[in-house]
């Protein structure tokens, strides 16, 4: 999304949709291509929605409904704990998951230096168990935690 802004993204199914349209059109503007990739801000099994009961639930359905395919986590670096948290504490949560595709949560913000710090180590990891890198496209495995509201 755009925001990020809980409170005003999950205040209604319109609101949502106005702030993903919002980036869509940045992305649009910038690459030339029409996204329809998301990650719901919080997950779709966030429990911030919960002012509006169902809505994730409206939201995980409508999404697909218009195209998109959203993509939750099976592996959790832990960096949205807080700023600048420990480069092993990242590295032993970001290379915790033993699923046979891993979808890992990390940010991209200043604040997330450490991350930085981290990725090369937890990448290791998992090409030394055999896994491979790839981009997101629409035959990627796309992890989905149980919807919450």
């Amino acid at each position: 999304t755009y925001s990020h802004d809980y409170g005003a993204l999950y205040a209604s199914e319109s609101a949502y949709f106005k702030d993903l349209q919002n980036i869509s059109d940045v992305v649009k503007q910038q690459t030339g291509l029409t996204p329809n990739i998301i990650r719901f801000p919080g997950g779709s099994s966030n429990t911030v929605s919960s002012n509006v009961p169902g809505l994730m639930t409206r939201l995980a359905k409508a999404v697909q409904e218009r195209g998109y395919q959203y993509y939750d986590w099976n592996g959790d670096s832990t960096d949205a704990s807080g700023n600048h948290v420990a480069v092993d504490k990242l590295i032993r949560n970001g290379t915790s998951c033993h699923d046979n595709n891993v979808m890992i949560l990390c940010h991209d913000t200043q604040a997330k230096d450490t991350t930085v710090q981290a990725l090369p180590a937890i990448i290791e990891h998992y090409k030394n168990l055999g896994y491979t890198f790839k981009g997101i496209d629409d035959a990627t495995y796309a992890p989905h935690q149980s919807v919450n509201n």
